[in-house]
């Protein structure tokens, strides 16, 4: 368990970042820490999203709002690509009824 972790000490340090952005995504929700022995611990595998979340805060200037705002639409595009797809195959496997020629495309 603990080759899953990384303390938010460690976190900060190395990528020179302020432990109350942190705070504030864990308190918007958009991260989940686990606490042992009273320090607080980031999994590997939300590396990727906090990489996202430094990029947007530090880089493009948005604040902690805006990003939950970014990941709920980024997630509700994921979404409407899923149900795309599986628009398109249930369109492929009804090919034989005569659709409309802008649903076929």
């Amino acid at each position: 368990m603990e080759n899953e972790l990384i303390t938010i000490r460690d976190y900060c340090v190395n990528y020179a970042i302020d432990p109350s952005f942190i705070q504030k995504l864990e308190e918007s929700g958009l991260i989940v820490l686990t606490i042992i022995d009273g320090n607080k611990f980031l999994h590997f595998e939300q590396l990727m999203e906090m990489d996202r979340y430094v990029h947007f805060h530090y880089d493009l200037e948005i604040n902690i709002e805006g990003i939950d705002a970014i990941m709920n639409l980024l997630q509700k595009v994921k979404h409407l690509q899923h149900e795309i797809e599986h628009l398109k195959t249930h369109i492929h496997i009804h090919e034989g009824i005569n659709l409309p020629h802008k649903l076929q495309d």
